[in-house]
């Protein structure tokens, strides 16, 4: 059978077989499968081809068993990008998109195939681009905007074979595209964002650490080693980014690198607080937050409100279920103060179950909160930080939280070229605020 990923939990399996109703003959000793894009709502004939020796090692995709010719061929072991076909988005809507595809493995006698295909890229999204003909000029000249990934948690070979890869050819488009604005457009001033660090990062850091074993037994992630060279390999990419743009230094260039936050593998098991998305478990046990059961008696996900007092959403935030703000209030607004110090007080006093240590290591009131830069109208009512040793990753600790396998959440900061002091390095922890706007200014670049 032929296997085929094209999103992150889309699985479309086909039988191979002798080729069969080709308006053409078709290569000696070919295999037939079907190519399922879109759930099934796109269909494409592709053939496992042999080499000169007799051994299956190549794939090739038709648009229909009436053309001759493939509209692609993929070796083995090699992502291939700027694979142009179409996609089914809404309500049976066909779009012109870009896909990445890698065959992941076939068996020498082509009966098993195994390949990735990547979401499809709007061929048509001009509107990211201003002016919006950039985007037709790029994709005729560098190559239209290929897929990123962020797949992979545990499994080793997505994390390898499919994502790093996947951004491998992120990271080629974007040298080539800048180099091409630089050298054909003579723009003198570039700001690039390249977001591969974190989003392959999320998939594997937790992981790495030789400390708690609670995401290993959760996930079967038992290979520490192995994750940490995930790690490697993305920074090897970064380099590669990087190291492409370090000429310009010798061009009279400056350079700033710098990142708006960076990541921690935690030595424990993080408490269900402070992670992606509404969270209930440690609010939940402290009597905060409520959840719907059904006739059973069994949780339902969706927060009863008419019982809540307070719920965490996302990092860093608590919000009162305040009456008279609140679709749902039912916290009086003069009991607001007296509530926020009694939930300040029940996190402080909140113990992991193994080490017996806080898990909060700041609780604050919003109007305090301004004083670190956070507060404000968008944030919650209580404001608070992980402890150290106890995060998800990032942004839900203080910047000055370390993790294991020399990680931290202190962001990088470097800067070469013309105006810059010349071998300055300071080990202070730094508070970045606003640089590229900061960058832009100096430059008088709107």
């Amino acid at each position: 059978g032929a296997a085929c990923v094209n999103d992150v939990l889309s699985l479309a399996l086909s039988p191979v077989k002798e080729p069969h109703n080709w308006s053409y003959d078709t290569p000696a000793n070919a295999k037939e499968f079907t190519l399922l894009l879109s759930q099934g709502m796109i269909r494409r004939p592709g053939l496992i081809l042999q080499n000169e020796n007799g051994i299956y090692d190549r794939v090739a995709l038709y648009k229909s068993k009436k053309e001759a010719e493939p509209f692609v061929i993929l070796e083995a072991g090699k992502i291939k990008g700027q694979i142009y076909d179409q996609a089914v988005v809404g309500d049976g809507v066909y779009k012109d998109v870009n896909y990445d595809m890698k065959v992941l493995n076939i068996s020498p006698d082509g009966t098993h195939m195994e390949m990735y295909i990547s979401n499809g890229v709007d061929m048509h999204a001009d509107y990211i681009f201003k002016p919006a003909s950039l985007f037709y000029e790029l994709a005729e000249n560098v190559g239209y905007v290929p897929a990123s990934s962020a797949i992979g948690n545990h499994d080793p070979r997505i994390v390898t074979d499919c994502m790093l890869d996947t951004w491998n050819l992120q990271v080629d488009w974007q040298i080539d595209a800048i180099h091409y604005m630089i050298e054909k457009k003579g723009v003198k001033a570039i700001f690039s964002h390249m977001h591969n660090v974190d989003m392959q990062e999320h998939r594997f850091i937790r992981f790495m650490s030789e400390g708690d074993k609670g995401y290993q037994e959760e996930y079967g992630a038992k290979n520490v080693e192995m994750y940490q060279k995930f790690m490697d390999d993305v920074y090897d990419q970064t380099d590669r980014y990087l190291g492409a743009f370090l000429h310009l230094l010798d061009e009279g260039w400056t350079i700033i690198i710098t990142s708006d936050h960076a990541q921690v593998c935690p030595e424990h098991k993080p408490p269900l607080i402070g992670d992606m998305s509404v969270n209930v478990r440690v609010m939940q046990e402290l009597g905060y937050t409520n959840l719907k059961h059904d006739a059973e008696g069994n949780e339902l996900p969706e927060i009863d409100w008419e019982t809540t007092k307070a719920v965490a959403v996302r990092e860093c935030n608590i919000y009162i279920n305040l009456k008279g703000r609140d679709p749902h209030g039912i916290v009086d607004p003069k009991d607001k103060y007296e509530l926020e110090e009694q939930i300040m007080t029940d996190l402080y006093g909140y113990r992991d179950k193994k080490t017996g240590h806080r898990v909060i290591a700041l609780a604050l009131r919003n109007k305090d909160a301004v004083l670190l830069g956070y507060g404000g109208p968008e944030c919650g009512d209580i404001c608070y930080w992980i402890a150290e040793g106890y995060n998800v990753d990032h942004a839900d600790g203080l910047s000055t939280t370390y993790g294991d396998c020399e990680t931290s959440l202190s962001p990088i900061f470097v800067a070469a070229g013309p105006g810059i002091k010349k071998g300055y390095k300071t080990d202070r922890f730094i508070r970045q605020i606003d640089v590229t706007p900061t960058i832009a200014a100096l430059m008088n670049v709107p």
